[in-house]
């Protein structure tokens, strides 16, 4: 079994449930003909874990599930995702684990990575009901600028022995907001500290 990675984020102060995957920053910047030197991009693995024949998340949900069926079927998640045209943060997160962080680049490299048990309880899964093709959205234009300040704000949210469950907040808001610029339609609110989408 593995833990994969679109359904909504909402990071709340109260427990709700545990998700697979979670990218509290944007991706895109690992997707290799969009990286960036200097910046970065934060996600999560976390349970419950999925197998081919227990996978209790939406098909097309964000949530990384190509990059868990690939490893789960004995191909190179992160080329298997390269070869779609997408980036390569959720093979690796998924075969890293952790909350991690990560340099924008053409391949994974780890800058660092904690437990990220300052966020149990802190996070909850929306379904939105409505599915996704990550590659199909790899080249929309899109403000990298704001992706890039998402990335380094939740860097420093998550630096160890400073995470910040209201800085990492902010960052998400700040990704929330590049997606509401690109189109997305607004999420409801439920109280939360923050919100995004998941995947592309």
């Amino acid at each position: 079994m593995v833990g994969c990675c679109c359904c909504t984020l909402v990071l709340t102060r109260q427990t709700l449930l545990l998700l697979l995957l979670l990218p509290p920053s944007p991706g895109w910047l690992d997707v290799p003909r969009h990286a960036r030197q200097g910046a970065f991009i934060v996600n999560c693995a976390v349970s419950p874990l999925v197998s081919l024949h227990s996978w209790q998340f939406e098909i097309g949900g964000g949530l990384g599930g190509s990059a868990a069926h690939a490893l789960l079927c004995g191909r190179n998640p992160v080329q298997s995702e390269l070869d779609l045209g997408v980036g390569w943060q959720d093979p690796a997160v998924i075969k890293e684990t952790g909350l991690c962080v990560w340099h924008s680049g053409a391949s994974p490299q780890l800058d660092f990575k904690v437990s990220g048990s300052f966020l149990r309880g802190k996070l909850a899964l929306l379904w939105t009901g409505k599915p996704h093709v990550t590659y199909e959205k790899a080249d929309l234009q899109r403000d990298y600028n704001l992706i890039q300040q998402a990335g380094c704000l939740a860097r420093q949210a998550v630096l160890p022995g400073q995470e910040s469950v209201e800085a990492l907040a902010a960052a998400v808001a700040v990704s929330y907001r590049m997606q509401l610029q690109e189109g997305m339609d607004a999420l409801p609110e439920h109280g939360e500290l923050a919100r995004k989408y998941c995947g592309g």
